[in-house]
């Protein structure tokens, strides 16, 4: 058994521990971070495979699964935020101006 096929089967495991971890989870939040780790497992099987049978059109699959996997969680953030998100957001406009003059103030202790 070659190296690159036993990490393989290692992140399968863990893929599916991060699995039932989604599944489970009480929060959202946990589900959401469970996705992105299943995410990022299945780049590293995918391109683990592509280095082990020399076939490089599987990285074009890891780049579409890269994408898809962060429109998804982008999406999933989306539908958690609250009915008051545009109030949220103009909060949020403000805040550079506030870290600048903090970042400024600091440095010039």
């Amino acid at each position: 058994m070659s190296i690159s096929l036993a990490i393989i089967i290692i992140l399968g495991v863990m893929a599916l521990v991060d699995f039932v971890r989604a599944v489970i989870g009480p929060t959202a939040v946990d589900r959401i971070l469970a996705s992105s780790a299943i995410t990022t497992k299945g780049l590293a099987i995918i391109l683990l495979l592509a280095y082990s049978s020399d076939n490089l059109g599987y990285i074009d699959v890891a780049i579409v699964l890269a994408l898809c996997g962060f429109v998804g969680i982008l999406a999933l953030l989306r539908s958690l935020l609250p009915e008051d998100a545009d109030i949220l957001t103009a909060d949020i406009e403000h805040r550079p101006e506030q870290l600048v003059h903090f970042t400024v103030r600091r440095v010039g202790k």
